[in-house]
């Protein structure tokens, strides 16, 4: 893992380049690279050589769909759950919060800067029901008595790009509705997240099948995804905002290309935040500068969680 953690301050040149252009600029074709290649007036097989070594030391996680899985029958809902517990018991928290969900269903799990709730983490289930369920479950095996359950009402945007010239979150999106997938083609589907790095990784007819999937919303997109320890994005903060009219801010909140989640949850009891984004950056004070443009422009309280520690790695 120690190896992928290449610094943003010395990515080449061409590095970024290449980086930016497997985000960005990705092609729906059969040779997505040879054409990127000739985008950028590299080798073909220079550039497949240099991705296969960012992939190989984690700085390309993988390239592919970026998929929502509301569109796959077996998983409807998702939640973002928060644990209360003591610092020196995070660790064995989140252990058993690993060990206790498969992986298509834990999606994060961070060690956050809160006082009160420290282990933040976001599980996809069939239902509202099964979450509560199983994290109930979870919460009394590991003696955690005050917890936070926040379904998600309306994702408002999904989408994790990272500028490198500017060394902050970046991009332009919003959610919609997905269609649903055939069941004979739900394998086909999943394993579109990651397609292998070589000169004609998709024939024909895949591509027509990526073309419909984006043009259905099954896919948000389609593009390389970075890792942002790897490469210097050491700094992620989750954006609180308590209002009595979320679809409005949320709404008014698109327009920052900053953002890479926006989502409208249910809230609870005297935890009554409703707006919940993310934004990633190289340090945190672009992330911070970022929060006093957005709370001076709607003339909003922000507050910022930061991840301290992915409890996933």
């Amino acid at each position: 893992m120690g190896g992928g953690r290449l610094r943003l301050r010395v990515l080449s040149s061409e590095d970024k380049r290449i980086l930016m252009a497997i985000q960005y600029n990705f092609p729906i074709s059969e040779t997505p690279f040879v054409d990127i290649a000739h985008d950028l007036n590299l080798d073909p097989r220079k550039l497949i050589s240099k991705l296969r070594e960012f992939k190989e030391r984690g700085i390309i996680k993988r390239i592919g769909a970026n998929l929502n899985y509301k569109a796959i029958g077996f998983i409807k809902r998702a939640c973002l759950v928060a644990f209360s517990c003591r610092m020196e018991d995070v660790p064995r928290i989140a252990k058993m919060i690993n060990e206790s969900f498969p992986e298509i269903n834990l999606k994060h799990n961070y060690l956050r800067d809160h006082e009160r709730y420290r282990v933040w983490f976001t599980l996809k289930d069939a239902s509202i029901e099964r979450i509560f369920e199983r994290v109930k479950d979870v919460a009394e095996v590991c003696g955690v008595n005050d917890y936070l359950i926040l379904p998600s009402k309306r994702v408002y945007k999904m989408s994790v790009k990272y500028d490198l010239y500017k060394g902050i979150s970046w991009s332009y999106g919003f959610e919609r509705e997905p269609s649903e997938v055939d069941s004979d083609l739900v394998d086909t589907v999943v394993k579109l997240q990651d397609i292998p790095i070589e000169e004609k990784p998709l024939d024909s007819d895949v591509v027509s099948l990526i073309r419909e999937m984006l043009k259905k919303g099954v896919f948000r997109d389609f593009y390389g995804v970075l890792s942002e320890r790897a490469i210097g994005f050491n700094e992620n903060g989750m954006n609180i905002v308590r209002t009595e009219n979320p679809e409005r801010v949320a709404r008014k909140l698109l327009k920052f290309p900053q953002i890479t989640h926006l989502v409208e949850r249910e809230c609870f009891g005297d935890w009554n935040y409703s707006i919940y984004f993310m934004v990633h950056a190289d340090d945190r004070v672009k992330i911070d500068n970022f929060r006093r443009e957005v709370e001076e422009d709607l003339k909003i309280e922000v507050e910022t969680l930061y991840s301290l520690v992915n409890l996933k790695d």
